[in-house]
């Protein structure tokens, strides 16, 4: 299970933020190593698929063969976000 909190904003070009619903598709996956950095590869991946994320606090629910080391959302920061560092964390517990 992975447990997240998702939003969106738009900003203007002085930077002010405004608020706006998130209903979007977005890559979610589980991963041996963590994507983008060393020695990252295709093998890596153990699943991707795009999910339905919307405003709020959500768990997703992925089921998988193996155990990750990884989990993530938008895990190769393909939305603009301020702090994309955030999208991916390590797996643990069971």
């Amino acid at each position: 299970m992975l447990t997240i909190q998702a939003a969106k904003a738009y900003a203007n070009g002085a930077g002010a933020e405004t608020k706006a619903a998130l209903a979007d598709t977005i890559d979610v996956g589980l991963f041996d190593q963590r994507p983008g950095l060393g020695s990252f590869a295709a093998k890596d991946v153990i699943s991707k698929d795009r999910r339905a994320i919307r405003s709020g606090e959500q768990t997703i629910r992925i089921v998988s063969r193996r155990k990750p080391a990884f989990a993530g959302v938008d895990p190769y920061n393909l939305y603009v976000d301020r702090n994309g560092d955030d999208n991916v964390v390590a797996v643990s517990g069971q």
